[in-house]
Formats: C-alpha cells, structure tokens, sequence
C-alpha cells in the first residue's frame, strides 16, 4: 500500500465527493433525497427497524461527509456501516474503501496502480490517517466532545482534517500492518515523544498537500502554553506555507484570491467548519517577507490580517506589515485591528460568542495594511495634545513611510491622510514635510533628530 496512493487520500479526495453526488443510488436502502443541506433519510422501515429512528432524522450533510448522522444520536461512518458497524482498519479498510468506491461509481485503478512514494512522507500521511480513524473512533469521545465545546459544529468534526494520536502501541501496530519497519517508524520520530498520545492532531502541509510536519494538541486547557502544542521532533517549520494554504488552493483561482491569515491553528479548523474557506494559520506570530511574495507567486491579491488580541498579536501584525512592505512583491495587505476581536482573545473565541455572520462584519472592517501601521506609530496622540508629542509621531510616521517602495505609493498616500488629521495637521502640510524632510534622503541618512523642526 505504501507504494501506492494514500489509500486514505483516495477515500477523501475521491470517493467521498463521488459518494456525496450519488448517495441515493449508492445506499438506495435509505431513500435518501436531496435537501437544503445535502441528504435526508425518507424510509421509514429501513431506518425504523435498522436504527431505531424516524427516517427524517437521518441526514448526510455537507460536500463530502464522511458518514451520516442521527440528529441526538452518534454520527456513523460510512467504512463502518459498510463493515458491519464496527470501524474497519488494515486490509479491512482498504477492502470497504473498494467497496464503497465502487458503489459511488469511482474508478479504483489510482490504487491499484504503483506509483512511486517518498516512504517517509507516506509514513506521515498513513500515521495521519490512523489519527483520523481514532477521531472517529471510540478513542477520540473526549477530543470530539472538546471540539464541539470550542463551537465546532458536531456534524463537522469527523470531517475537520483533524485526528487524535492513538496509544504508541495502537500506532505503532497501525504502522506495521500498512508495512513500515521498526527503522523507518523510530526515524519518522511520530512516537518519539509520549506526550503525544490521545492529544489533539492535525497535519501541517506543503502548497500540493503533501504532509511536512505534524503537531499535537493538549485538551487540557490547564497545560502549560509551553507545552500546549507540540510539533514533531525534527520537523521543521522555517520556509513553509501558511497553516491550510494547501486547502485553498483547491479552490478554482478566481474563488481564492482573498486569503484571512489568523494566528492560531485551530481557528483554521473552527472557521471551516462554519463555511469561512479562506482562512490560513501562521501558528504563531512569526511571519517572513518570503511568505507574501510566495502569495504573491501563487495569485492571492488581497492579505488580511485578523490577529490575536494582545500584546503579541498587535506586535506581529505590525511587523508582518512592515516584512510585507519589505518583500519584492506581495498582494495588497489588510488589516482587522485586533481590537475588534473584543470582547474575545482571537478569532476562535470571537465565532463561538458572536457567530458566523458577526465575522464577517469584523472582515469588513479591515483597513489598508500601510495606513494601519503609520496610525499605531501615532498612537496615543490627538489634534489637542502637547506639540512636541504631535511632532514626535508625525516624525514616526514619516521616517517609517519614507522607507516604502514605490510599488507602494498610494498606500503612503493613504497613511499621510490619516495621520495628518490626527495630529492636527492639514494634510498638504504633513506632505510637504516629509517630502523635504524623510523622503529626500536614505534611510541611513536619517538621524535621531527627526521631531526636531517639524
């Protein structure tokens, strides 16, 4: 199998979306029609004497679900109907996948087909999918139950992209079964840290899809932030994508050329789940001007910043400004000022108070990358305050928005308008000032003297 397509790949990237568009001739013992949503239930007998419920409360919803779900009940997977009820896995897996792609009229021969495959990257994508399987399973109750508490939707959270580390021995047989030896598990180092077990997981992944690096999550709220997220011994993050770029690739070019980058991981997973496909993650606070010139390259127009809000969060949403002005293209950047995420900490915890549709209020909020930046380098100062403080932030300003390309002339052009008014100043006057005094000259040229005579 290892030397073929990701079994679980062809599941998800084919079978599944086949199985959704022919659910009805597929499973025809349901008498399943189309709704609003996706797939209703409609005989009554099957679903009375088979599971004990109204037909009506029988629904497959969403693009590609995975299983179907009975409303106050536990959702059930398609691989396990197929095998009887109980969750199929090894060989097993692979013969309910055939199954059940051959019912949805899916062409099997991509994995019957030998392909050539990195074995260590297929290690990544095979563990992952062990980790997906214990979501289902009973082992993952706890992390379900957590992501349902963070405000994912539960029809969605067998289909969020997530999983949960099984125990080393699960894993490690889960591994030996799909032909891995000893050597290349202990290498792949996905059981090197026991920590990992029954945590949270999800799968960071290069612009194709292909697994780079892993992370794992803690459930307890209460762990350390040291020790919260974990990532894979070895595998490193310098230079990659931001965090479910890869998903929205997918999408047809002229459906993506906005992108949302949030700081946290799980936002990604949550704000999906609610329909919002645009979303990246950067993991963190850390942003290079690699990463907006690679948007750039792959046709993203537009970049905005929705950060968490904090310290930190305002910090990084300046600096990813500033690596964005730097770079030697980039698509135009935005910016959510953090403090709209009030009353919460971040965009996760803005969507479970306020909604979906509130989100997309505070979207549109968004301001001109370039203005956002000259505006906090002049916070702090109103057309009333003391000169000298209105000077000194009109001379940040101005330093800073004299170091912008030329690409970028009319975001500076922007900035000047709102900083001049802030500081009491007429806009014509701010502009002639820092044309004769930051403007004219290089960088290295400015000295600490710039508030002195403005």
């Amino acid at each position: 199998m290892n030397e073929q397509q990701s079994i679980v790949d062809f599941y998800t990237e084919l079978v599944l979306p086949g199985l959704a568009e022919r659910l009805d001739t597929a499973f025809p013992e349901f008498g399943w029609q189309r709704d609003a949503r996706g797939w209703i239930a409609t005989n009554e007998e099957m679903t009375h004497r088979t599971l004990g419920v109204r037909a009506n409360r029988v629904v497959a919803h969403g693009p590609a679900p995975r299983g179907f779900l009975i409303h106050g009940g536990e959702p059930t997977l398609w691989t396990a109907y197929v095998n009887g009820g109980s969750v199929p896995r090894g060989v097993e897996f692979v013969r309910v996948v055939k199954e059940i792609a051959q019912r949805s009229g899916t062409d099997t021969s991509p994995i019957e087909r030998p392909v050539p495959r990195d074995r260590g990257i297929a290690l990544l994508h095979d563990f992952f999918a062990l980790c997906g399987r214990e979501l289902a399973a009973e082992g993952g109750r706890r992390a379900r139950e957590y992501l349902e508490q963070r405000g994912l939707p539960p029809e969605t959270v067998e289909r969020s992209g997530l999983g949960v580390v099984p125990d080393p021995a699960s894993s490690r047989l889960g591994l030996q079964a799909a032909g891995y030896s000893e050597a290349e598990i202990d290498r792949s180092n996905v059981l090197a840290d026991s920590r990992w077990g029954g945590r949270l997981c999800g799968a960071w992944r290069d612009d194709t899809g292909k697994i780079v690096t892993l992370w794992a999550r803690a459930l307890d709220e209460g762990e350390s932030p040291g020790s919260r997220y974990l990532y894979l011994r070895g595998g490193s993050r310098t230079g990659l994508s931001p965090y479910g770029l890869s998903e929205v690739l997918k999408q047809p070019s002229s459906a993506r050329q906005d992108i949302v980058l949030v700081e946290g991981l799980l936002d990604v997973h949550h704000l999906r789940s609610r329909g919002v496909e645009n979303v990246g993650a950067l993991g963190g606070t850390g942003i290079r001007a690699q990463t907006f010139e690679r948007l750039a390259r792959l046709g993203f127009e537009r970049v905005t910043l929705c950060l968490d809000r904090d310290e930190p969060g305002r910090a990084a949403t300046a600096r990813a400004v500033e690596h964005a002005a730097r770079a030697g293209r980039s698509p135009t950047v935005l910016v959510v000022d953090p403090a709209a995420l009030r009353p919460a900490k971040d965009p996760d915890g803005f969507i479970r108070q306020r909604g979906v549709e509130a989100w997309t209020g505070v979207v549109a909020t968004r301001i001109c990358g370039i203005t956002w930046r000259a505006q906090e380098l002049v916070a702090g100062v109103l057309p009333d305050s003391d000169l000298a403080g209105r000077r000194a932030a009109l001379a940040r300003a101005g330093a800073w928005l004299g170091t912008l390309p030329p690409r970028l002339a009319l975001e500076q052009e922007d900035a000047v308008t709102a900083v001049s008014g802030r500081c009491g100043y007429s806009e014509e006057a701010v502009r002639r000032a820092f044309q004769a005094r930051y403007w004219s000259h290089a960088p290295a040229e400015r000295g600490s003297d710039l508030a002195v005579g403005l």
